[in-house]
């Protein structure tokens, strides 16, 4: 992992500990802070797997899937341009977690 990726992961487990503290002081009830709370764990893990099945292709491709991009047709005047490295890291948060 990089100081970026661990600058994401310090930045989310700042805002879980900001909304409990925000919620409490302000007299937010307990059930809307664990529903916050838990949507904020929630973007921890799947931005941890995300990371982690980025690290992997990474390793054994380099830069070079970063470099292909395919261009998918949303309608005539518009297309969406995706890195092939963005598509194998999703096989691979799949393969790697059975989840999205």
């Amino acid at each position: 992992m990089g100081k970026k990726d661990i600058s994401k992961l310090e930045t989310i487990i700042w805002v879980i500990v900001g909304v409990v503290i925000i919620g409490s002081l302000l007299g937010v009830p307990t059930e809307w802070i664990n529903v916050a709370v838990e949507w904020s764990v929630s973007l921890f893990v799947v931005t941890v797997m995300s990371i982690v099945a980025g690290s992997f292709v990474e390793a054994f491709t380099g830069d070079f899937l970063k470099k292909i991009m395919l261009n998918i047709p949303i309608t005539d005047d518009l297309s969406i341009s995706v890195s092939l490295f963005t598509i194998t890291t999703f096989i691979a948060k799949y393969w790697l977690f059975r989840r999205f």
